[in-house]
């Protein structure tokens, strides 16, 4: 009975240690903060990669034109130009390559006193269906000449919108001729049309145009 009482007292004992050991260690546990809970980092998505721009090409430099001075009547108008004068009944009379040659003038002209050529085109005895185109080379000097020249003989100045002068008169229908002058770097074109006016000068400018792509080589 003695012994059976001391084994059940020592169970009870060792019991009631492992009980108070326990509470301590609770305690302690209950004596620490709780710990922080470890913030949740959010993936960044990567960005976007910027779309690769090709650069835009360069844009090709416009060939640079240069004046050719033609020595036929001729060569100087495009050809469905030549048609049309040939279709009003206009024939190449006076200068290069023409019925009468050089011998129609008189006296040289302006642009032949400076190594350029004049045309002729009209109607044998009909004043008022003559044109006369003219080109001639220029050169520093000459061009300074030309253009104090047709300032002194009071032709009037056109703006251009490129680097080229302009002087003309308008003249009157059935008066004054229409005459029209364009200067460039290196060259002088011309036209003068007997039929006077604001439609004459219109014509005398269209034409000049066209005498200054041919001798460029911008129009055929």
């Amino acid at each position: 009975m003695v012994t059976a009482f001391r084994h059940g007292r020592g169970a009870r004992l060792a019991a009631l240690a492992a009980v108070g050991l326990l509470a301590v260690g609770l305690s302690a546990c209950a004596d620490q903060p709780a710990a922080e809970p470890e913030p949740t980092v959010e993936p960044t998505a990567a960005p976007e990669p910027e779309p690769i721009t090709e650069p835009e090409p360069e844009p090709e430099p416009e060939p640079e034109l240069v004046f050719t001075m033609p020595t036929d009547c001729t060569q100087i108008l495009p050809a469905d130009r030549v048609a049309s004068l040939e279709a009003q009944n206009l024939q190449l009379l006076g200068g290069p390559g023409s019925i009468y040659g050089d011998e129609f003038f008189f006296d040289e002209t302006p642009e032949q006193l400076v190594g350029g050529i004049s045309c002729v085109w009209g109607q044998e005895g009909v004043d008022l269906s003559t044109i006369l185109l003219s080109v001639a080379p220029l050169n520093a000097a000459t061009r300074a000449q030309t253009i104090e020249d047709l300032i002194a003989q009071g032709y009037i100045s056109y703006d251009r919108d490129d680097s080229s002068l302009a002087f003309g008169l308008i003249g009157d229908a059935g008066g004054p001729p229409a005459i029209y002058n364009l200067i460039t770097n290196d060259a002088w074109f011309s036209m003068l049309n007997s039929l006077g006016g604001q439609t004459g000068f219109d014509e005398a400018i269209l034409l000049t145009e066209e005498l200054r792509g041919v001798a460029y080589g911008a129009i055929e």
